[in-house]
């Protein structure tokens, strides 16, 4: 009786040892693929080098965003890591760029053009990602997981600008 009693301790040890994660599937090491998008920035009628405090690429998932800092500080909107004015070469007429995202639905791609030394208040857009360019809606753009959106283009025009959906200063619309 000792001896069986030895012997299923000694089995069951042997089994347990050799159960670590149960019929969990074995783990996935391969690397995942970059997700999000990328494209052409198009730039003609550059306004003034010293009203180029910043120019920020935003993906939005809300249209109209609403404030643009608490929209960037909850993760509602996304930016390239980095602000292009300090990349950007000056006059340029066009700069290729990738954004990684979540795979998540952005209702609004922008360019955002921070033109006065305040932060917080002295942004416009100057363009937006829109196949429909006849109304004044911007097109919405799904994130696909594992995979670059290519061909999500923009067009910023400093002398005709899109729609002014930010809220600056409580206010939707154009810089007061």
């Amino acid at each position: 009786m000792k001896k069986n009693l030895v012997t299923i301790l000694f089995l069951l040890m042997i089994l347990t040892s050799a159960c670590d994660h149960g019929l969990a599937p074995p783990e996935d090491n391969t690397p995942k693929k970059p997700t999000g998008i990328s494209g052409t920035l198009y730039f003609k009628n550059w306004p003034p080098a010293d009203s180029l405090f910043n120019i920020k690429l935003v993906a939005f998932r809300d249209y109209p965003p609403g404030d643009l800092m608490n929209e960037v500080i909850s993760g509602n909107a996304r930016t390239l890591p980095t602000d292009l004015t300090a990349s950007l070469p000056f006059n340029i007429d066009s700069l290729e760029y990738e954004l990684i995202l979540q795979p998540v639905i952005f209702s609004y791609i922008a360019v955002a053009h921070q033109w006065g030394e305040n932060i917080f208040e002295d942004w416009q857009a100057v363009g937006q990602y829109d196949l429909t360019p006849q109304d004044s809606l911007p097109t919405a753009v799904t994130i696909i997981a594992d995979s670059i959106i290519s061909g999500i283009d923009i067009y910023v025009d400093f002398d005709n600008l899109p729609y002014q959906p930010f809220v600056v200063s409580g206010n939707i619309g154009e810089k007061e």
